[in-house]
């Protein structure tokens, strides 16, 4: 069987970087070896890296690029074509996924999703081996660097699915990172008449990009609590949090009557336990809504956003790197929260 040279990021906690030689088998039956364009940095892997990578292991889930080579059965596509990864599907074959009336008909609920999880490749290197299921075609006219936003804007779409948000909502967005930007264009494209964003001062880039991206009011949080903010006579409808999971005790207080606060943030420490009036939620007819786009299903509803919608490209991305820039790609990620949105790894 034929091998590939590869070289690939490694991460061990904590912050430490390297990078190593990690040959690549062709792809098994069903798989796609993918040359690497582009991978953005996430917060999960800033996670992995601040405290959980006990073992050296490579990271890096947000991947665009180009098929190199084809495992028997692959018929969707063939070497040389353009693609952008899901990170999870659902796996078309339990009972969740299969239609009534043997199957619930509720991919998004598949136990046994298919994913590249923890393999010997991953996006932060040249070549990542992949099922082909996680892939969806881009057009010519995408950047690489653009199309690795595939991956997490599905999740901004299933967060504002989840808060079903309508023409005329107010939307309050708290927490204007990559995920919480993304959610403020989608909101506006559903119709939101006026979206607030709670974050930082000091977080000038995101800042700028909430407002270019769709945001009437920005909230500086460090400035003044949000549960002091005065919302005049019109509350906000939905919410949505991507922030850690202990700021849902602050937005129960600030929504509107029968409003929904729909939330991605997850706390990874002991945040994730949170108090808030059981009572106050009863009765004011309050709903709060999980988003957790695992298996993802919007892969290729993020092509057309991206493909269509320039802005996103423009505002999301911040910074560029290429691969052996690996530990500044990261250590930027984490310090330079006046200047950096999201960074991309170019290993190519």
């Amino acid at each position: 069987m034929t091998d590939y040279a590869n070289r690939s990021a490694y991460v061990k906690s904590p912050w430490q970087f390297r990078l190593r030689d990690n040959p690549v088998t062709a792809p098994a039956p069903g798989q796609l070896l993918v040359e690497v364009k582009a991978c953005g940095v996430c917060g999960t892997d800033q996670h992995i890296a601040d405290r959980t990578a006990d073992d050296w292991q490579p990271f890096g889930h947000e991947v665009a690029g180009v098929v190199k080579a084809v495992g028997d059965g692959v018929t969707r596509f063939k070497a040389g074509d353009r693609v952008a990864l899901d990170s999870s599907v659902p796996c078309g074959q339990c009972e969740t996924c299969a239609p009534p009336p043997n199957g619930r008909a509720r991919p998004d609920l598949c136990p046994n999703p298919l994913n590249y999880w923890l393999s010997a490749t991953m996006g932060f290197g040249q070549l990542i081996l992949t099922p082909h299921q996680l892939a969806v075609a881009i057009p010519d006219s995408l950047p690489f660097d653009v199309a690795s936003l595939v991956e997490p804007l599905g999740v901004c779409i299933d967060l504002v699915q989840v808060a079903q948000i309508g023409p005329g909502d107010h939307v309050l967005v708290i927490g204007p990172g990559p995920l919480g930007l993304g959610a403020i264009f989608l909101a506006k494209q559903a119709g939101a008449a006026h979206i607030y964003t709670a974050g930082r001062s000091t977080s000038k880039a995101r800042m700028n990009a909430a407002l270019a991206l769709g945001t009437d009011t920005f909230i500086a949080i460090d400035q003044q609590p949000l549960t002091r903010y005065d919302f005049g006579k019109r509350k906000p409808d939905k919410i949505l949090i991507t922030a850690q999971p202990d700021s849902i005790p602050d937005a129960l207080q600030v929504v509107a009557l029968g409003g929904i606060v729909s939330y991605i943030g997850v706390a990874w420490n002991d945040t994730r336990h949170v108090t808030f009036d059981a009572d106050t939620l009863h009765f004011n007819k309050l709903s709060i809504r999980p988003s957790h786009a695992w298996p993802g299903t919007h892969a290729a509803e993020s092509v057309r956003w991206l493909s269509t919608a320039p802005a996103l490209g423009e505002n999301l991305i911040s910074h560029r790197f290429g691969l052996e820039e690996i530990e500044r790609a990261m250590l930027t990620a984490r310090d330079d929260r006046a200047h950096v949105v999201k960074p991309v790894v170019m290993p190519s």
